[in-house]
């Protein structure tokens, strides 16, 4: 009976380990709050999907950065462009895979065009794409397309 208690006991921790990853909407007022709330700190925002491979592949770079430049005044923010089932099991999953243990976000705009506009006029919705802002809140970088750690770390600095 005991060894029962232990296998449920653990059976419960692993699951609830693997859902503990937080993922939240995010529309036109959630970009706002983002970057209000980051004032201060040089503010990363990716834009990813896990069925993009390149988008995949520059994960763990973002993810170095992050742990390289964690209380520099530096914030990484994550915004998936999943949906449907692809949101509900792979995303998560695969965010367990890369050890973020922070929230992440997903495109919660009415229309995919509100959010490249709200972004960037220039963006055409290209993923991945990350969007760099100074500590004052203003855009000043915008990279599109899956680029090395370099490139990143070279553009917060």
């Amino acid at each position: 009976m005991k060894f029962v208690l232990i296998f449920i006991a653990f059976v419960f921790l692993y699951n609830s380990k693997i859902t503990s990853q937080e993922l939240l909407p995010i529309d036109e007022q959630g970009i706002e709050a983002l970057l209000e709330n980051n004032k201060g700190k040089v503010l990363l925002i990716n834009f990813w999907a896990y069925w993009c491979q390149p988008c995949r592949e520059e994960f763990p770079d973002l993810m170095k950065l992050r742990n390289e430049y964690a209380g520099d005044d530096f914030e990484l923010v994550f915004i998936t462009l999943d949906f449907g089932d692809a949101l509900l099991k792979n995303t998560p999953q695969f965010l367990e895979e890369m050890n973020v243990d922070f929230t992440t976000f997903y495109n919660a705009f009415d229309k995919d065009e509100d959010l490249i506009i709200r972004m960037s006029q220039d963006w055409g919705g290209e993923i991945p794409a990350t969007f760099i802002y100074n500590k004052e809140g203003e855009l000043v970088k915008t990279i599109i397309g899956k680029k090395p750690y370099e490139t990143f770390e070279k553009a917060i600095k």
